[in-house]
């Protein structure tokens, strides 16, 4: 006992002692993984877990063949068939009520790459990591995809992902070439020049139109970056990103907003990749790393008001740290995800992304205030952190979400599961939803339909088009899912 009583009077006893303890507290952060998917107590769902509902069955295919007699089939049987990846989509856009489940993970390869052509043939139902992990040896990288390398390609492409590169605009505009099986069972070979403009339905169509079965890709040099980081007001971004723009030396950027209470959508923080003269052959991917660290930081926000600021505070001191250092463009597109599990009982934490025209961007974010609570500590519905990114203008696809230059404000939210509490939501985002329209905006589809089906239709005037063309290519209406039910059937 003299002894301890001797130790707890030395400084650096009591600093290991703390040590010690802040590891364990560390080490012991539950890292959870949402359960959803194919399986679940007889019920499918998607990432939210909003929308259980029961289908028939789960099918896979093991060949093209196999995918062709299973649509055909429908056709006679007069069968629904959904097709799911990972189901990171939140909409119920991957099945349908007593319908068929087309499991496409079981075609997964690389199947050729075109160094000299700079391409790569894949199957739908690889992830954008098995192509970074074929390609990465040969200096290549993708042009355009998630922040995340976690997704599918054929869930990816079918709701038209965009990314971080500034100088591309959607996935879309990368694909060359693509095989799908259409609604009545037929193979086809397809390319943006085709007559039967079948790739502008098939990219953002939600699996609607056909079932993607392999894809050419374009990819590009796997380009070393300088990381640039700043600090600035909300109401300075757009003409710095004007700017940024027309600098060719930048080729990735995106932007953090504050949903602090000191510093409520005033302050932001942008990460800018600029360009260097080096290939990069030899550095690896990157894993998921210090992910207990990052995620207490996270659950520590999650909490709002004070905790919120310390949060802000936490990303700001970060940011400012990997100010000049230097990342592969592989590198840049596979950000850690798992830190953001989030699995509390009776609460779901989502995604909404509403995308505003870039010059309309400083009066949004103004009257964005009004809307939402700049402490919600002790508010049910709460916002974790807005994300900005960069979407050209596309005039391919007929579900397009950024009819012109617009910037995308990717957030994530949380609230309860009791019907009020939904309710609650629903509102709010709905409210959120009005404003960006009503300054020239729209939302993305591929999350929860908190929105209405009146504000699908201002977002998406070519619905009426969408949906005939729906008609006209599936007339036995094979291909469903709960999100055609809910907006557009």
């Amino acid at each position: 006992m003299q002894t301890i009583a001797l130790l707890v009077k030395k400084p650096w006893f009591l600093g290991s002692l703390v040590v010690v303890f802040v590891s364990v507290i560390l080490w012991n952060i539950p890292i959870e993984k949402r359960k959803y998917g194919l399986t679940q107590s007889g019920l499918v769902t998607d990432y939210t877990g909003l929308l259980p509902e029961r289908i028939e069955r789960v099918v896979k295919a093991e060949n093209r063949s196999e995918l062709q007699r299973i649509v055909k089939q429908a056709n006679v049987d007069g069968q629904q068939i959904a097709i799911a990846g990972l189901q990171h989509s939140q909409g119920g856009h991957t099945y349908y009520k007593n319908g068929v489940v087309l499991d496409m993970r079981t075609f997964n390869r690389v199947l050729e790459i075109d160094e000299r052509q700079k391409t790569v043939r894949v199957e739908a139902g690889a992830t954008w990591e098995d192509v970074q992990e074929a390609i990465q040896p040969l200096g290549l990288a993708l042009k355009v995809t998630q922040s995340q390398s976690i997704f599918t390609i054929g869930g990816s492409l079918s709701v038209n992902a965009h990314g971080r590169d500034i100088r591309f605009g959607s996935m879309a505009e990368t694909i060359k070439e693509m095989t799908i099986i259409t609604p009545e069972g037929d193979i086809k070979t397809i390319t943006r020049e085709d007559p039967d403009e079948w790739m502008k339905y098939i990219f953002g169509g939600y699996g609607l139109f056909g079932v993607i079965v392999d894809v050419t890709v374009d990819v590009t040099e796997n380009k070393l970056y300088t990381v640039q980081t700043e600090k600035m007001k909300i109401d300075a971004y757009a003409s710095y990103f004007d700017q940024l723009l027309n600098d060719q030396n930048m080729a990735m950027h995106y932007a953090r907003v504050s949903v602090a209470p000191s510093s409520f959508l005033d302050e932001m923080y942008v990460i800018n990749y600029k360009q260097t003269e080096k290939r990069d052959y030899v550095t690896a991917l990157k894993k998921e790393r210090s992910v207990r660290l990052t995620k207490l930081a996270l659950d520590i926000g999650r909490h709002g008001g004070a905790l919120e600021n310390l949060f802000w505070g936490t990303q700001k001191r970060y940011i400012a740290s990997i100010d000049g250092k230097e990342i592969t463009r592989n590198n840049v597109m596979r950000s850690e995800s798992t830190f953001m599990e989030y699995t509390k009982p009776g609460r779901v934490e989502v995604l909404q992304e509403f995308f505003i025209p870039v010059h309309r961007f400083e009066a949004y974010m103004n009257e964005l205030k009004n809307i939402i609570p700049a402490n919600d500590k002790n508010e049910d519905f709460k916002i974790h952190n807005i994300t900005i990114r960069y979407a050209a203008a596309d005039p391919f696809t007929i579900l397009n979400y950024a009819k012109e230059d617009m910037f995308g404000l990717v957030v994530l939210m949380q609230h309860g599961l009791k019907e009020e509490q939904i309710s609650e939501a629903t509102s709010i985002i709905q409210n959120w939803t009005h404003l960006t329209l009503d300054h020239g905006g729209t939302y993305y589809l591929p999350y929860y339909r908190y929105q209405t089906k009146e504000q699908f239709r201002r977002s998406y005037p070519q619905w009426e088009k969408f949906a005939e063309e729906k008609l006209r290519r599936d007339p036995n209406n094979v291909f469903q899912n709960m999100f055609y039910d809910y907006y557009v059937k």
